[in-house]
């Protein structure tokens, strides 16, 4: 169920910022503004999230968007390209129960003797649905290699 994996990511998203305890909310938003916007684009959807460092840290940055095998040419006003690579943990499951899979990762990180990185790092999730209006996440943690 989780893994170890070495991936690169090619994303083009829009930057939204918010409060962390808000997201189960602003994220969801962002990502129907951003489909609505960009209709002529398909591609896995993504969320690149700004890990929480501390208590302290109460907003965070995130992007929402589609993972693209290259850079577009051009872009439209707002929507930048991520590239990001990195090594993860990485776990798959339904997305309902993401708290679950949250939970399960970060025990398999730690019980596996590695070390998140988070420092500058990417919170990376992808969405595949597959039957009534249930979909599928991958949720990668950058960890030492």
């Amino acid at each position: 169920m989780c893994q170890v994996v070495n991936r690169e990511f090619k994303v083009i998203g829009m930057k939204q910022n918010g409060p962390f305890e808000s997201y189960a909310q602003l994220v969801p938003q962002a990502a129907q503004q951003f489909l609505q916007q960009m209709p002529n684009y398909e591609g896995t959807e993504v969320t690149v999230y700004e890990p929480k460092s501390s208590d302290s840290h109460v907003e965070g940055t995130f992007y929402v968007g589609i993972l693209v095998e290259e850079k577009p040419v051009s872009l439209p006003e707002g929507i930048e390209f991520l590239e990001i690579q990195h090594t993860y943990g990485m776990i798959s499951g339904k997305g309902n129960e993401m708290g679950k899979l949250y939970s399960t990762l970060d025990e398999w990180i730690y019980g596996q003797g590695y070390q998140k990185e988070l420092d500058g790092n990417y919170i990376i999730e992808t969405y595949h649905p597959i039957e009534n209006d249930i979909e599928m996440v991958e949720i990668y943690i950058p960890i030492n290699s």
